[in-house]
Order: C-alpha cells, then structure tokens, then sequence
C-alpha cells in the first residue's frame, strides 16, 4: 500500500512530477495512476517511486530527461 502521507504533493495539477515511496507497490502505483485518470483524464502526471536525488545527470539523460 502506498503511505500516502508519504506522498510529497496530493494537490495534483497537470505536468505535476509525484514522488512516492521507494517500497510502494507497483501494483498500488497503477492504482494511482486510475485514480488520478478518473479525477481528470486530460492531465499528465510523472510518478517516480524512491527519491529523485539518487538519478544523476547522465543517468537522467539515459531516460530523456534534460535539464531546463
């Protein structure tokens, strides 16, 4: 189960990037995902499970990430 007071931002706006939990379960994850849909399907969302800190800039690149 996700903790979702874990969550770092609930207040969900489109281009939102959602951190959740490095254990949460994929399974939950896509839960969230429905969830968000359900609530407004236009929006797009980026959930990255674990924290963000530990990508560096080149494995960012890796996943076509750039920074702005």
């Amino acid at each position: 189960m996700i903790d979702f007071d874990a969550v770092q931002r609930l207040n969900v706006q489109d281009g939102d990037l959602l951190v959740v939990p490095e254990d949460s379960d994929q399974h939950d994850i896509e839960l969230l995902c429905d969830a968000l849909y359900v609530q407004m399907p236009a929006r797009k969302v980026i959930i990255i499970r674990g924290p963000v800190q530990q990508l560096d800039v080149a494995d960012m690149n890796k996943l076509g990430w750039f920074r702005a």
